[in-house]
């Protein structure tokens, strides 16, 4: 019985995590994945409200990659891919629709300029939910020591979720995911290592004073993930169904 309880939690709460993205997706296409990207400058310009952001190749500051209707939510700097440049991570929300997809860019500095490296719309979701309240208690976005960390916490059953990305061979690959929820009688944990390729996951019965807890840890191997393909929630439930069980 404890089980099947922390199995529907864990289930319940990474689905409330993604399930705005899910339904926003199905109903626009505000967004498109493969968004366009210019490999010059170009200047901002207003555009149609159902038209798909265009970014620049090249910018002189990272605001030059804000379309219009847009404005940065999060940000980070740091050297990401360790040439002693001060790189950075921007997520981008539409101010006219805050329930839309976030682009999530990231610009590497080379001399004067930052460069669109990679893109992505499914690393976070959207900001807010349909009726007005936030999704997650607590974004970060951070760079350190050459690793991109993404982290959206919520209380409740809709727990949390930090995902991290390393800049390997020119290639910024997703190597690390980490989930914990919890509601009432159990809290789980879990761990992907894709580097390692192995999924540890602990539960916690904290219906007993003692809340004792089990952990194990499977072989979990699957291809490398970019950066601009990840979408670590839906990554963190197939490891669930197909091993955490």
């Amino acid at each position: 019985m404890m089980k099947s309880l922390q199995k529907f939690i864990l289930f319940f709460g990474i689905t409330l995590t993604i399930a705005a993205c899910q339904n926003k997706q199905k109903k626009q296409e505000t967004l498109a994945v493969d968004t366009l990207v210019h490999q010059t400058e170009v200047p901002q310009q207003v555009q149609p409200t159902n038209s798909d952001p265009v970014f620049p190749g090249t910018g002189n500051t990272i605001t030059d990659f804000v379309p219009a209707n847009y404005k940065m939510d999060l940000e980070a700097t740091g050297d990401l891919n360790n040439d002693g440049e001060k790189d950075a991570v921007i997520v981008l929300i539409n101010t006219r629709d805050t329930t839309a997809l976030r682009p999530t860019l990231v610009l590497l500095k080379q001399g004067e300029k930052y460069n669109l490296y990679s893109k992505s719309l499914s690393v976070i979701g959207p900001k807010y939910r349909e009726d007005g309240y936030p999704v997650c208690d607590y974004e970060n976005v951070g760079i350190d020591s050459g690793k991109l960390v993404i982290s959206m916490q919520s209380t409740g059953p809709a727990g949390s979720i930090e995902s991290i990305y390393k800049y390997i061979d020119k290639a910024l690959v997703l190597t690390q995911i980490n989930a914990f929820s919890m509601g009432a009688g159990g809290q789980t944990d879990q761990k992907i290592d894709l580097l390692k390729g192995t999924y540890t996951q602990t539960d916690i019965n904290t219906m007993k004073e003692a809340m004792p807890s089990t952990t194990k840890t499977k072989t979990y191997k699957i291809p490398t993930v970019l950066f601009k393909d990840s979408d670590p929630s839906e990554i963190m439930m197939k490891a669930f169904d197909q091993v955490g069980n």
